[in-house]
């Protein structure tokens, strides 16, 4: 049964949709005049209607949606700017302050501020605070320009947060308009390129969600080589530049995306992370496209706590764990374990008592060798000399079964061109698994066997990048089949949940997942 908050958050999201679909259906409107004419009280009428219905702090996300829906969507994805609903962001302030943060006292700075989505917020309570020990107007603005700094490197949603900020000063604590109009908090400029770390105490935000490309994070790579075991991504960056800013003691609550929690690209980055912090909590957020638009990642809030000094050797630890919606309410509640090494942290669940892996079976993971969009030019619809079946993730089923056929009704194009050496061709009877698969679908791990027989008729298949083969190391291995069987038992998918935070499985991870014995 939804309880009230819930109902009210759930009205709240569905006004600030329908207004971002508005703006969406006129995509030619300018996103800086546009939000302008909101906060002077000129917005068309059908937005004005829905807009009066919000609360301050969903006003203020539905100007940074619209915002954002105008920016378009590359030029979104390029910056990695997806901005946090309120409901999230009082979830992540409220952990921040139980883990220590004194607002009324501290100095605290938001790296990526967006559309001010913690700035505002953060605001709002010190304001509210300083109010009750009968603070001046004067001083608060004072204290609010000392005391709380974000940075933004896109101009105009720098521009909009202080906007939104000054408006929350006039029209929500009635201070002055000449004397919050002096106030600019958040500073144009790039986080990761300035020198001035602001003197903050904590840092509370939602850094930017972005993998680099390997030719743009060359010099990225170089000068944070401690976290990086592949290519990098911008959270991740936030993250170890946010620890290296931070006194001791400090607090660094982000949200970000939970893909370093098991990926073995992240295996330094969880080294690191340890050594210079205590982790305090990682909460999971339940849902990704319902709660930060255009994401297909998993998400979770991370808080830390810097340490005096860098530990040598990583015990054993443990972190809370909360388990929200995107309205911010708490779902579930259990501790995270965290290995001694660079393993993957593992989330609250039964450990099942499963003794083996993919090796004890005798396999080895292998990701599919074809991307089908950069090499087009190899794909036919029917078979001829030469050609060999191509293995689509739409040919593994949720129920277990290989059907090659499922697979070329998805995609016609399901014969890919392959001479007979070639390194990629899989010539024996193996296992495939769908590589990105949703958290909480029926079967989060669908793996099935491919058959020898059908890998015989037609000399070897070869498997797309959506795609991981299992396939056979040594000569005692066990059947493809049983493997398969194996994968698809729910105990396994669950030990999958606990050491992936992403949609996408790696094939390393797999490898390490807890299995029945063969």
């Amino acid at each position: 049964m939804l309880t009230h908050p819930d109902i009210e958050a759930f009205a709240a999201e569905d006004r600030v949709a329908r207004i971002v679909s508005f703006y969406r259906r006129r995509p030619a409107l300018n996103a800086s005049s546009s939000v302008d004419a909101i906060l002077a009280d000129r917005a068309p009428a059908e937005v004005a209607g829905l807009l009066a219905e919000l609360s301050p702090a969903w006003f203020d996300h539905a100007v940074a949606s619209v915002y954002a829906a105008l920016m378009g969507r590359r030029r979104r994805k390029a910056l990695g700017a997806y901005f946090t609903p309120p409901g999230l962001v009082r979830h992540l302030v409220g952990r921040a302050q139980s883990f220590g943060v004194d607002l009324a006292n501290a100095r605290v700075r938001d790296p990526a501020a967006g559309g001010a989505a913690f700035i505002v917020p953060i605001a709002r309570e010190m304001v509210a605070l300083w109010r009750a020990d009968g603070i001046a107007d004067v001083v608060i603005v004072e204290r609010l320009r000392e005391r709380l700094v974000g940075r933004e490197i896109e101009p105009g949603l720098a521009r909009l947060a202080n906007a939104l900020m000054r408006r929350c000063l006039v029209r929500e604590h009635g201070i002055n308009a000449a004397v919050a109009e002096t106030l600019d908090v958040i500073r144009e400029g790039d986080s990761l390129k300035v020198q001035d770390h602001d003197g903050a105490d904590h840092e509370i935000g939602n850094p930017p969600f972005l993998r680099l490309a390997s030719h743009a994070g060359q010099a990225d790579a170089e000068r944070f080589r401690d976290i990086s075991s592949g290519r990098l991504n911008l959270y991740s960056i936030f993250v170890r530049r946010g620890l290296a800013a931070l006194p001791a003691e400090g607090i660094l609550a982000y949200i970000i995306p939970a893909s370093f929690i098991g990926g073995p690209e992240f295996a330094r980055f969880r080294v690191r992370v340890r050594q210079l912090a205590e982790v305090l909590a990682v909460d999971m957020i339940k849902g990704r496209s319902t709660v930060f638009m255009d994401v297909v990642q998993d998400t979770c809030i991370l808080v830390l706590r810097r340490r005096d000094a860098e530990l040598a050797d990583l015990p054993s630890a443990e972190a809370a764990c909360i388990t929200v919606g995107g309205d911010g309410f708490p779902i579930s509640e259990g501790v995270v374990q965290l290995p001694p090494g660079d393993g993957p942290w593992l989330l609250p669940g039964d450990n099942h008592d499963l003794p083996s892996t993919l090796e004890e079976w005798g396999y080895s993971a292998r990701i599919g060798y074809l991307v089908a969009n950069r090499q087009a030019d190899r794909l036919h619809e029917s078979p001829a000399p030469g050609r060999v079946p191509l293995i689509w993730a739409k040919a593994i089923g949720q129920d277990g079964t290989f059907d090659f056929e499922r697979g070329k009704r998805f995609r016609a194009k399901s014969w890919v061109e392959a001479p007979s050496d070639a390194p990629y061709l899989s010539r024996v009877g193996c296992v495939a698994v769908q590589r990105t698969s949703a958290r909480g679908q029926r079967r989060r791990i669908a793996a099935a066997e491919i058959p020898a027989g059908f890998v015989k008729e037609y000399g070897g298949v070869v498997a797309e990048n959506h795609v991981i083969l299992l396939l056979p190391s040594r000569p005692d291995a066990a059947s493809p089949a049983a493997l398969a069987d194996a994968l698809n038992r729910p105990e396994v998918g669950d030990q999958l949940d606990r050491m992936c935070g992403s949609a996408s499985i790696p094939a390393r991870l797999l490898e390490r997942v807890p299995m029945p014995m063969p």
